[in-house]
């Protein structure tokens, strides 16, 4: 078995071959994604004595990369008898229909059990090796999650999440919280990422009873409740939790103050009460100088009145107007011949 860029012009497709349909999104969304991403799962064909290639799986995708304008085309290329040739076109095809995992799981199996490897099992069904993996561990599974993803209680990618854990106690009891729980694949991949820090945390510490004992559902439960604020450190119920975008400046101020203040709700009220003293004491000062601006207008106007001849003490003779200026320099005048 080879992979290998092989002429679409030398590929034959048999006239008797079990077939896939698609929709024309579909169609067209495999199409984009080519286009965006190039050909990812090569089509699995067998060489034929006059020197063609006779195809076992990827009809669609030969159409694809012909509209695209494609000669050539990846292919893996299998030496199969005509009874696994058969068997890896009807298995592909059907399989691709189920939507019981578990079903597609066993298929899968059953080839594998025939000798068909990983990568034609890949070529064949239009994914990658690890997707076959993953489906060949379901049939390794406890009769109650192969039950449970028969019925959709459990999903494949609750089991990709869980065996994140490396460790079949571990693995158990998380798929007992699923199952108990009803969690989601995002609910319980947040529980794994948290249980990995745990159990980092106890091994460093070498804590053999936290390794130990397994997580009940109840703990599973309230370790999904809570999170780590990332400022203050503390577990805190996730529906307090936010995550909005913030700067390098503004985080460091935040767990400044925590540092400095403790108790996040505590610093609020202390911040609370700093400011609200700042504030009046600023309203204060400013009443203050509105109060010493009125006393002295008031001054200058007591001391108008009483010497006219002061009004306007500070004003430049710039900013009076002609009229005014012809005025005062007639009051000079006067004043001079000592008419006033």
């Amino acid at each position: 078995m080879r992979i290998e860029e092989i002429k679409i012009s030398d590929i034959v497709i048999p006239e008797e071959r079990a077939r896939a349909t698609f929709t024309d999104e579909q169609h067209q969304e495999l199409k984009a994604s080519i286009e965006k991403n190039g050909f990812t799962v090569p089509i699995l064909v067998r060489k034929r004595k006059d020197g063609k290639y006779e195809l076992i799986d990827g009809e669609h995708r030969i159409q694809v990369v012909k509209e695209l304008g494609w000669e050539k085309i990846p292919a893996v290329i299998s030496e199969v008898d005509d009874a696994r040739a058969t068997l890896l076109n009807v298995l592909a095809n059907t399989a691709r229909g189920t939507q019981n995992p578990m079903d597609v799981a066993e298929a899968l199996k059953r080839a594998h059990d025939a000798g068909i490897s990983d990568e034609e099992l890949a070529a064949a069904m239009g994914h990658t090796k690890s997707w076959v993996r993953l489906y060949l561990t379901l049939t390794e599974l406890p009769d109650v999650y192969k039950e449970a993803l028969r019925k959709g209680d459990l999903k494949v990618g609750h089991i990709k999440e869980a065996m994140r854990l490396n460790d079949p106690v571990e693995i158990d009891a998380a798929l007992q919280s699923v199952l108990h729980h009803g969690w989601n694949v995002n609910v319980l991949r947040y529980y794994v990422d948290r249980r990995i820090e745990e159990l980092r945390k106890a091994q460093e510490a070498g804590d053999r009873e936290f390794l130990d004992t397994p997580p009940t559902p109840e703990y599973a439960k309230e370790l999904v409740a809570y999170g780590d604020c990332m400022v203050c450190k503390r577990k805190v119920n996730r529906n307090d939790l936010s995550m909005p975008t913030i700067c390098t400046d503004c985080r460091t101020l935040l767990e400044y103050i925590v540092e400095q203040l403790g108790n996040p709700r505590e610093a609020m009220q202390t911040i609370y009460n700093a400011l609200n003293l700042y504030f009046d004491v600023t309203r204060r000062q400013k009443e203050t100088q509105v109060q010493q601006q009125q006393k002295q207008q008031q001054e200058v106007q007591l001391v108008a009145t009483t010497n006219p001849g002061t009004q306007n003490p500070r004003k430049e003779e710039s900013e009076f107007s002609k009229e005014e200026l012809k005025f005062i320099k007639l009051l000079k005048l006067a004043k001079q011949e000592g008419i006033i």
